[in-house]
């Protein structure tokens, strides 16, 4: 039988040209010991008996009880012998050629000036510590443990963490520095479904707030919400946050909820006595039109009996560089009903005008609520008319009564006019209407010469 021989012309083979591509293809081993070798020596070598590589310095295979480990040994800087661990050892086919490779690479960093077993023990000490502080870091420990004392310091402040413990249920396993603008978006896209741009604005702002409280505070080092913003609001979302039905609630109140309103308010005393603290507080509410959470903040000092005049700057204006200062005189009813409420309460030189009856400190923001379904419900009343009603009484009565809208924005408590003008609108039709026809009459009527020329 006759062998085909390929010939070779030049050193260039004429048959079989993929023998020249496994040639370059072929890796040389990283180390001398083979797979053979280490099967060998698990099989017959002693307990901690090692398998010397003669490529890479203090590269071995080491036997032991169960099994055997590749590890690496070499003389630190200080001169002491070490030995770092590289994996262990699974079939020597891999794990061997792994091993090895990570050998020569700390080989390298030991010319480099760094030691591969202080480096591991530094990550380790890193991993632990970021373990024992993972539960400050998280937003929940630092909410109940550091943030709350820190806010119930500051006026407002049940409301901000009111806000905080409602609004960020999905966020609250998370640790602060982790929370990413993937989360935040996802927070949004929930949160303002049914809210008005500004509410969830005006929510993100106290997470942000608490956030940068908690990295000067040192408990994290760094923030990922950088990027991260609002979407505006769309022109179907300007124009249902201005809808009839939104802009309805903010009017004068009916003769018949005054009417209802009275009769609740008479037969609430009855049931609870005229000395509870809800009724001053609500005759200030529609006389002030003051928020009510101004009012349960409010002091004698700002209170002021003798001046017969509240001076007050609204919790929303107090941390502004220049805040908004209302100042309102006290009518001669009015007076006389908080000179019987001062009294009443022991005729404190200072202190809260509406004291806890329990603990003398600040009532909780909506603890009126209550009251307030009560009367409506004497009242015959339905039970979504707002407190907050009161407010737009105040505001809406002051525009039809034509008084400039620079001087409602100050009684209101706003530092411009943009949030009356865009709010209450709808009332300023008839002052329009009034200035206009006294403009159109300048030319429209018969001025003093026509008169006499005839």
């Amino acid at each position: 039988m006759l062998v085909c021989v390929p010939l070779f012309f030049h050193n260039v083979p004429l048959l079989f040209p993929f023998l020249t591509v496994t040639r370059h293809m072929a890796k040389v081993s990283e180390t001398s010991i083979t797979k053979t070798d280490a099967l060998n020596h698990l099989r017959s070598a002693k307990a901690m008996s090692e398998l010397t590589c003669e490529k890479i310095i203090g590269f071995h295979l080491v036997k032991t009880q169960k099994g055997a480990t590749w590890r690496l040994r070499y003389t630190d800087f200080s001169g002491a012998r070490r030995k770092v661990s590289l994996g262990k050892f699974v079939d020597g086919t891999a794990d061997r050629i792994d091993s090895a490779q990570l050998a020569r690479k700390y080989r390298d960093d030991l010319k480099a000036g760094n030691d591969p077993v202080e480096n591991i023990r530094l990550k380790k000490r890193n991993f632990a510590e970021q373990q024992a502080t993972k539960h400050q870091r998280l937003f929940r420990t630092y909410l109940d443990e550091v943030y709350t004392p820190y806010q119930m310091t500051k006026r407002g402040g049940k409301k901000t963490l009111a806000t905080l413990n409602s609004a960020f249920k999905e966020l609250e396993s998370l640790p602060m520095d982790e929370i990413t603008v993937t989360d935040l978006n996802a927070w949004c896209k929930r949160y303002s479904v049914d809210r008005a741009v500004t509410t969830v604005e005006r929510t993100y702002t106290a997470l942000r707030a608490m956030l940068y409280h908690a990295k000067e505070s040192g408990v994290i080092s760094k923030l990922q919400n950088k990027g991260f913003k609002i979407p505006k609001r769309t022109s179907q979302e300007t124009d249902a946050e201005l809808s009839s039905e939104e802009l309805a609630k903010r009017r004068m109140l009916t003769e018949e909820e005054i009417v209802g309103i009275k009769k609740g308010l008479d037969s609430y005393k009855i049931e609870v006595g005229e000395s509870h603290w809800f009724f001053p507080f609500f005759r200030l509410a529609e006389y002030s039109g003051m928020r009510p959470g101004d009012l349960y903040s409010m002091t004698w000092q700002e209170l002021n009996l003798n001046f017969k005049v509240i001076r007050k700057h609204p919790n929303k204006t107090r941390h502004h560089n220049n805040p908004v200062e209302v100042v309102l005189p006290l009518d001669d009813d009015i007076l006389n009903l908080m000179r019987e409420w001062y009294q009443f309460i022991g005729s404190p030189q200072k202190g809260l005008v509406f004291p806890s009856p329990k603990t003398g400190r600040e009532i909780t923001n909506t603890m009126h609520l209550g009251h307030w379904k009560k009367v409506l419900a004497l009242g015959g009343l339905k039970e979504n008319l707002d407190f907050y009603a009161l407010r737009h009484n105040f505001i809406s009565k002051l525009l039809q009564a034509n008084v400039p809208l620079s001087t409602v924005a100050k009684l209101a408590g706003h530092k411009t006019t943009k949030m009356i003008e865009k709010h209450y609108h709808h009332m300023l039709p008839k002052a329009a209407a009034e200035a206009l026809s006294m403009i159109a009459g300048d030319f429209s009527k018969p001025n003093n010469l026509e008169v006499k020329a005839k």
